[in-house]
């Protein structure tokens, strides 16, 4: 008999899942903090529950970090990563998603990111329905907690 772990996942209700860890789907992936003088860039993803999030998504099969972290801003905001990216933090996370009914492992990474360019603001006609810059202190209401989390945890890192 094999002898493996059960994860507790929760869905974006906040309802627990037990979950088998040989059944937990593995998904990697990067995000970015993106400020300029008009605050913080976050996003609203068509199927978020209406909180701002940080850009970011998965990373493909035999991409790097960086690329996956370069790829997903241009292709949520338009813009270009400029110098090396800054890791603010990693964890892991566990999920489950109520669609296909399966837990999620998410290894996700966080970087400070610069970029250039003029940020595309009503979607990218794909995942994203808007973006828009955010000043700080960041709207519970409005901010994803996770996001708040690690634009703090970033404006800490900056005074260091």
């Amino acid at each position: 008999m094999i002898n493996t772990k059960n994860y507790l996942c929760r869905d974006i209700n906040g309802n627990t899942h037990i979950v088998n860890q040989l059944e937990l789907i593995q998904r990697s992936s990067v995000y970015a903090v993106i400020r300029s003088e008009e605050g913080v860039l976050l996003v609203r993803d068509r199927t978020s529950d209406e909180k701002w999030d940080l850009p970011g998504g998965g990373i493909e099969k035999g991409e790097d970090l960086i690329s996956a972290l370069e790829r997903e801003v241009k292709e949520e905001t338009g813009l270009k990563v400029i110098n090396k990216p800054k890791k603010i933090c990693e964890f892991t996370e566990y999920f489950y998603d109520i669609d296909s009914k399966k837990g999620w492992e998410s290894h996700r990474f966080f970087f400070k990111v610069s970029s250039k360019g003029k940020p595309i603001l009503d979607g990218n006609n794909d995942d994203i329905v808007q973006a828009r810059f955010f000043k700080e202190p960041l709207s519970p209401t409005e901010v994803a907690p996770v996001a708040r989390e690690i634009i703090a945890m970033a404006s800490t890192n900056n005074r260091s």
